[in-house]
């Protein structure tokens, strides 16, 4: 279990080091997340973007990181292509959103001609370094999956489990998200809960301890398992959290940093490689950590 961020890093600064390719970086923030990746020791950059823009805001942020690999490119359909490439050639590990649109990004990336798509879908996890809690918690989907059936609710999952196995977890528990603990006809998020604790019981679902439906108090808190006599292997010590929609998901994860003022760092998985994928309101703290957290996960 990774209780917060800075834990995360050193655990990052043990791997071999990554590259991160990104997609047009001209923006401070993301400027600044590069400029301390690099002095961190976790990641050097490659990038993909309007090189003019890219030298004016180097010299105007004093920044000196290293550039791996510069690719002049006007318009973001050409970089998100470019940046792509820089992992394909094997220039750099870990794909990076820019200033772009997440559209242009995906189409890159899921584009066949690269060969980085998998039978998976792309899915979205929002990492909170959640102090009340005392641990990271990763919250699936907020940003990617509109309304997903229970087939794609299984695979979101499945890919969030898979993320934590490459962060050093055995046997992660992931809590299936509703309003209420009981399976209600009229609540068909809950019926889908159900289904998807049965699914992992029976070895569709694998590596991870399944249980749902669970209130969020439920998935966090001890305290309130015990209040309420909640079943199942998870008394409220979720690690994953599994959202049944993506404005429950994207509210969350947002409340973390808006109410709670507290840090968070996204990323997309089902490619062959892991994309930091923030939003665009995201701190250059935030983006640093999605870079770890990515580059973590992008494995040796």
């Amino acid at each position: 279990m990774l209780k917060d961020f800075n834990e995360l890093i050193q655990r990052v600064k043990g791997s071999p080091k990554k590259t991160v390719a990104v997609a047009v970086p001209e923006s401070r923030d993301i400027m600044l997340a590069l400029q301390r990746a690099h002095e961190e020791g976790i990641a050097e950059a490659a990038l993909a973007g309007d090189r003019e823009k890219i030298e004016q805001l180097r010299r105007e942020l004093k920044l000196d990181f290293p550039i791996k690999a510069l690719v002049d490119a006007k318009d973001e359909q050409t970089a998100a292509q470019e940046a792509v490439k820089l992992i394909v050639s094997g220039q750099a590990q870990v794909l990076m959103k820019g200033n772009l649109h997440t559209s242009s990004i995906l189409s890159a990336l899921l584009n066949k001609e690269y060969g980085l798509r998998t039978e998976r879908p792309i899915s979205h996890v929002f990492i909170l370094e959640a102090k009340p809690c005392g641990r990271l918690l990763f919250v699936t989907d907020s940003a990617v999956n509109i309304a997903p059936d229970l087939e794609r609710k299984k695979m979101i999952l499945q890919n969030a489990i898979d993320l934590l196995h490459t962060l050093g977890y055995a046997r992660p528990k992931a809590a299936v998200l509703a309003a209420v603990e009981d399976v209600k006809d009229k609540m068909p998020v809950t019926v889908d809960a159900a289904k998807l604790t049965q699914m992992a019981l029976a070895g569709e679902i694998t590596g991870a301890d399944v249980f749902g439906p669970l209130a969020l108090d439920d998935a966090l808190s001890p305290w309130v398992c015990a209040e309420k006599i909640i079943p199942g292997p998870i008394q409220g010590d979720a690690d994953i959290l599994l959202v049944p929609t993506i404005e429950a998901g994207n509210m969350l994860s947002k409340a973390q940093m808006f109410i709670a003022d507290g840090a968070l760092a996204g990323i997309a998985l089902g490619a062959k490689i892991p994309m930091v994928l923030n939003s665009r309101a995201d701190t250059p703290a935030n983006r640093f950590y999605a870079m770890a957290v990515a580059c973590l996960a992008a494995g040796k």
